[in-house]
């Protein structure tokens, strides 16, 4: 018996996804939970063969919480359930450790057969998420954003400007312009306002 947990915090999806996999002979869902503190606990509690993580979790990210799920139980496998993608977004999620990724809106078969696939060891990446994966890993490295150039492209995307990203983040306004600048030049925007709408394009923000 394959032991499921599933993490996402709008309750009728999990509820969908539950009935879907419990529907499985070969799958029993152990614990469902709401946020990423939730993630961390099940994972150090119920041990599950395989947990279903959402990203979009309020509060700390499913992107930050798949390396710490895996250093509390290291033998579970990680398939992200997201209504998003994008190739940044995407190539994260597997450097951190995700085991699949499967967009919301997926068949229960796929997602079974995901579940079933990488219980047993193997991946098993729906084609929407490999095409994804694949620009990702053609786009030079230089192109791709740092942490801190992450952080304060997500404030920009709030709409904070560089002295209240700077507050926000502890750091001078000369080095969030600093930073924006690199933003600017890795992505190949020209502002501030198609920054963002290349990161949201690509699933950065």
């Amino acid at each position: 018996m394959i032991r499921v947990a599933i993490v996402d915090d709008h309750p009728i999806v999990t509820d969908g996804v539950v009935a879907n996999l419990r529907a499985a002979a070969d799958i029993d869902v152990v614990a469902t939970g709401a946020n990423a503190a939730d993630a961390l606990r099940l994972a150090a509690t119920e041990r599950p063969d395989v947990l279903i993580l959402d990203l979009e979790l309020g509060g700390a990210s499913g992107l930050d919480a798949i390396p710490r799920v895996k250093a509390a139980s290291p033998a579970t496998r990680i398939v992200i359930f997201s209504a998003y993608a994008g190739e940044e977004r995407v190539a994260t999620a597997f450097e951190r450790g995700a085991d699949s990724y499967v967009l919301k809106g997926t068949s229960s078969d796929e997602l079974v057969a995901v579940v079933r696939a990488v219980a047993g060891g193997g991946t098993l990446i729906p084609p929407e998420i490999a095409a994804q994966l694949a620009r990702a890993v053609r786009q030079p490295r230089r192109d791709r954003l740092t942490q801190r150039e992450r952080e304060i492209l997500a404030l920009l995307a709030e709409g904070l400007s560089n002295r209240a990203a700077g507050q926000r983040l502890g750091i001078t306004e000369r080095t969030v312009k600093f930073h924006v600048g690199e933003i600017l030049a890795r992505l190949g925007a020209s502002n501030r306002a198609q920054a963002v709408a290349i990161a949201k394009a690509r699933g950065i923000v």
